[in-house]
């Protein structure tokens, strides 16, 4: 499990595997401490991620990833209860409902973005990721999660062979019919051929070093905009100036080499509420004299708290500001205000234009506002660090193939991107390994192709809800329909019927769960007795 949570080295496969071994320990443990444990090791896999990225010295980030790993634990609990009362292969559409259930959840009442999604370790598998142009992430969650529990049922019913070929039948077809159609997108819808040129661009990091020392000598910190703020202005001027200069330059230098559209990175520049005109005026020239967009992003230095604002400004080949953009979602790391929430759109020649920040591309509903202006291009100025550098690349991918737009990303600090609209990478430019990261790719411009999930949104989600809200029924009535263990005593271990709410093997045990020849008082201290219970448990 610790390999299958998204992170920079999690490995694909692992995400179909390890549901597997927890599903067949949640069933052959008695429910207390069998789920008390699964859901210890999903929290470990969850600190796991915290570690890899940096996050776990992040109160609310351990406090979002603590209500995952009990939303993911939820799903283990409904198969065991309710999915172990039948042999049939029905049962195998539990958990994988109530599994997306506590994904949209979590989504949705914890304001962390769409993190922990199972789908999203799939980000690379192109004929499964075209699904998320129907149901979003979700349905590449449920299908992974699907195939680990029918993989556990067929292991359940070894003996019965005609069953389980039956039930494999089954979800093979509907695997195939979703990566058969995945791949008909792929080969017979390609994007169009008329691309434009677009280049994202970093500051080298002989200008970083410049503007960090100048920042130093003079007793200052980026990430302390106060002090910034009440500085000598000469003196800030000439901190940011190295960083600032040298964008300036890379912008000339692409739009020359034939970009029509470049990005900057989030905040790498930076700029006094006093300078910001200057600074859009050097960039609005180059804009006039080489005809090309460029989406300039910097941090805004303001005298009044929090001190700094983290914008983006679409500078037009006319020499105009289309609008400058506040980040609508910072960090649990920036002490900023928020943005209004509002995505931009404007038209060009190329498509229309749409711009988020960074975090901004991990809440889908703010995403959605692209597709719903008919945004072709969406530039996201980004900022990671190590740790976080190609996980947030990644995720990328899936909000292009969710609704139908191609994206570059232009991430200091971390993996930069260029992807079409059915998720494959133009291109990528990676911070740690060049002195200079430029990203150059030639993105598709066609109208935004429009996608089921753009239009239906997160229907499919709201029917694994539903879907829940039957399933948690099923655990009620079947906890009042079926007798309680009492005392000790076991009930189900000779005849085959349930042994209670969460202890249930379904109608007929597989080999191994029950040795029939034992009696409750045959079992060895401290060993599960037939029926998967302990002496006192039911």
């Amino acid at each position: 499990m610790a390999l299958a949570v998204h992170s920079n080295w999690h490995v694909a496969l692992a995400a179909w595997l390890f549901p597997v071994f927890l599903l067949r320990y949640a069933r052959l443990r008695s429910a207390r401490r069998g789920l008390l444990r699964v859901g210890y090791a999903l929290g470990l896999g969850q600190l796991v991620w915290l570690l890899s990225t940096g996050l776990v010295f992040v109160p609310s980030a351990l406090g979002a990833f603590a209500v995952l790993a009990f939303l993911q634990t939820l799903a283990f609990a409904a198969d065991r209860v309710v999915a172990a009362r039948t042999a049939s292969a029905a049962g195998t559409l539990v958990f994988p409902t109530v599994l997306v259930c506590g994904e949209y959840l979590f989504t949705r009442l914890v304001d962390f973005g769409d993190y922990g999604l199972l789908g999203f370790t799939q980000h690379g598998f192109l004929p499964l990721l075209q699904l998320a142009s129907v149901t979003g992430a979700y349905g590449i969650s449920f299908v992974v999660a699907w195939t680990a529990s029918t993989a556990h049922w067929a292991w359940q019913r070894g003996t019965h062979r005609r069953e389980i070929r039956r039930g494999a039948l089954v979800w093979a077809g509907v695997l195939a019919v979703v990566l058969g159609a995945g791949g008909v997108r792929l080969v017979f819808f390609p994007p169009t051929t008329k691309t434009v040129r677009v280049a994202g661009i970093s500051a080298g990091r002989t200008a970083e070093r410049a503007t960090e020392r100048a920042l130093r000598a003079g007793g200052l910190q980026l990430y302390r905009p106060r002090g910034l703020v009440r500085a000598a202005p000469d003196r800030v001027r000439a901190a940011l100036a190295p960083v600032a200069d040298d964008l300036v330059a890379g912008t000339e230098r692409e739009a020359r080499a034939g970009a029509r559209i470049v990005v900057w990175p989030e905040t790498q520049a930076g700029a006094l509420a006093a300078d910001e005109r200057g600074l859009l005026g050097r960039v609005a020239a180059i804009a006039r004299a080489r005809h090309v967009y460029v989406d300039a992003a910097y941090a805004l230095f303001v005298p009044q708290a929090p001190y700094v604002r983290n914008v983006a400004a679409l500078v037009t080949p006319d020499g105009k500001v289309a609008w400058t953009y506040d980040k609508t979602h910072p960090t649990p790391m920036e002490r900023m205000r928020p943005g209004k929430g509002n995505v931009p759109v404007a038209a060009s020649p190329y498509g229309r234009l749409a711009n988020v920040i960074c975090y901004d591309a991990d809440f889908p509903a703010l995403m959605r506002q692209a597709a719903d202006k008919g945004a072709a291009l969406v530039m996201v100025p980004a900022n990671d660090w190590p740790g976080f550098d190609a996980l947030h690349a990644q995720r990328a991918v899936l909000r292009s193939v969710e609704y139908g737009y191609a994206m570059i990303r232009q991430s200091v600090h971390g993996v930069a991107t260029a992807v079409d609209h059915q998720g494959r990478i133009r291109s990528t430019a990676d911070y740690f390994t060049a002195d200079r990261q430029t990203l150059v790719a030639q993105l598709p411009v066609q109208p935004r192709t429009e996608t089921v999930y753009g239009a239906a949104g997160d229907v499919f989600a709201l029917l694994c809800a539903v879907g829940t809200v039957l399933v948690l029924g099923l655990g009620v009535a079947g906890g009042r329909a079926v007798p309680l263990l009492r005392g000790g005593s076991v009930r189900g271990a000779r005849d085959g019927s349930p042994s209670g709410p969460g202890e249930a093997l379904g109608p007929e045990a597989p080999p191994g769960d029950v040795l029939p020849a034992e009696a409750p008082g045959d079992a060895p201290s401290g060993e599960a007795l037939p029926g998967n219970v302990r002496p006192g448990e039911g």
